[in-house]
């Protein structure tokens, strides 16, 4: 219980930094976005602004999940943090369509002035501090489902921020020359080019919450361990016919096996495969909820 509790102040101490690098960084891109006129520079400053609301949401519901099972949800409420992470997805992903959606009206109106200046400075920002706090949160997130988008976030916006150092220095580079008129039209591009890149973590982030609120088959990363637990322990019992199924919320990972056995079959050996199946078990990243059920009539299993 206690390391359970050490587990989610961990992940909240993790949040609560997240949301006090993403605030400052926000209002600092917000601040120097209005003053340049560059639309990047406002995108990832409403982006990372964005994120910080969803960062409270997750600390929230971080408390109510570490509260456990109550008489009202017995079971524990395990399923918000996947449904978080899914309102996260699609929050992130409508800002990426309103931002490309404005990009595009902007190159069909001509473009924009090259940023300079603040603007460098920003983008030099912006790629170094979220790479040092992705870094961290991703050292933190061994078992928080949380923590790991929330740094998934950091490291989407750290390349955010190397491609507008870059754009931004080559955009000053052919000010002057015969490509002068495109600098008008890499601010525009870059939004585009940064809607790409962060489209794919809200997807996937999606597409994991559905799978878990539909009770899906977890990742293979998952799945292999179990089977071969399950394995070890038909050889050792020189039991026959099982039927295994898995499925992954939030941090719990529930585990349900029905073996085949014979008509003989004591209660004292079906604890002792339940021990040795939990023992194997045991090292899982998540918090187990196994089930281990004995016929001896196929069956029932159908």
């Amino acid at each position: 219980m206690k390391t359970r509790l050490t587990e989610f102040r961990t992940e909240r101490r993790a949040l609560a930094l997240s949301i006090v690098v993403g605030f400052a960084l926000a209002i600092l891109g917000i601040a120097i976005g209005v003053a340049t006129g560059a639309q990047i520079i406002l995108f990832d400053g409403f982006y990372t602004f964005l994120g910080i609301g969803l960062s409270w949401m997750a600390i929230r519901v971080s408390r109510l999940v570490a509260e456990g099972p109550t008489l009202r949800y017995p079971f524990g409420r395990e399923a918000l943090t996947p449904l978080i992470i899914g309102i996260e997805g699609v929050a992130l992903l409508a800002t990426c369509a309103y931002a490309s959606f404005n990009a595009v009206l902007t190159i069909i109106g001509g473009g924009t002035k090259t940023p300079t200046g603040w603007g460098v400075i920003y983008a030099a920002i912006a790629f170094v501090v979220p790479v040092a706090l992705g870094w961290q949160l991703r050292r933190l997130s061994a078992r928080s489902d949380l923590v790991r988008a929330e740094a998934t976030q950091w490291i989407a916006g750290a390349f955010l921020g190397l491609g507008m150092l870059a754009a931004f220095v080559f955009a000053q580079l052919i000010e002057g020359t015969s490509w002068a008129r495109g600098a008008r039209y890499v601010d525009p591009i870059l939004v585009i080019f940064a809607c790409l890149i962060f489209v794919g973590p809200p997807i996937r982030m999606i597409r994991a919450t559905f799978i878990e609120l539909v009770e899906g088959t977890p990742d293979l990363d998952l799945q292999d361990p179990v089977r071969a637990a399950v394995h070890q322990v038909c050889s050792q019992f020189a039991l026959g016919e099982e039927e295994l199924r898995m499925t992954k919320v939030g941090r719990k990972f529930y585990v349900e096996v029905d073996f085949v056995v014979s008509p003989d079959w004591t209660v004292r050996q079906s604890d002792d495969v339940r021990i040795a199946l939990k023992q194997r078990l045991g090292e899982l990243q998540h918090d187990l909820w196994l089930t281990v059920e004995f016929t001896a009539d196929a069956r029932t299993l159908e």
